[in-house]
């Protein structure tokens, strides 16, 4: 998956090719088949540019049913659905009762993911008992609320009636 840093570095230099292109195609000094061939060119980079940026990994099928079904998993007056994609794509799901705010502490409180504190929040790096080394093999825990990438750490998304939390192994 490309970091939003690598995808900022991809396409800022287009805004400058584009100026280079108008520059010239305004001076008149090329002929028309040149012309054509570098707005050609042009499309073909901004479409490269569009591809390359669509690398991320997809949500989890809430469809795929979990290896050994749904566990139900902790004590509380609230539930919700927890979905693991372990690295071997096998899912694991429980319905996790609490009475904990924030889907991070709900499952830190049950044993389902560990990690270490930073000034950005938790950083996952254990789930249902695997680890993702980013150091090793460039992988991480992503966190999705709903099949969609979170927006907030796991440890800031509060706990909503209905929603479905998931951690995908991601090697990115």
């Amino acid at each position: 998956m490309n970091s939003e840093l690598e995808i900022f570095a991809r396409a800022a230099w287009l805004p400058l090719f584009c100026v280079v292109i108008l520059k010239i195609n305004l001076r008149g000094k090329f002929k028309m088949k040149t012309k054509i061939i570098l707005t050609l060119l042009l499309a073909l980079v901004l479409t490269f540019a569009v591809v390359g940026c669509d690398t991320a990994t997809p949500a989890p099928a809430e469809t795929t049913p979990a290896v050994g079904g749904v566990q139900a998993i902790g004590q509380g007056d609230t539930v919700f659905r927890f979905v693991v994609t372990d690295p071997d794509e096998n899912f694991n799901a429980w319905d996790v009762s609490t009475n904990e705010e924030t889907v991070g502490a709900a499952l830190v409180a049950v044993g389902l993911i560990s990690g270490d504190d930073s000034e950005w929040g938790l950083m996952v790096t254990e789930v249902n008992g695997v680890t993702a080394d980013f150091s090793v093999n460039s992988a991480f825990w992503a966190f999705y609320v709903d099949g969609d990438f979170a927006m907030a750490g796991v440890d800031a998304t509060y706990i909503e009636p209905g929603v479905t939390y998931a951690f995908v192994y991601t090697i990115g």
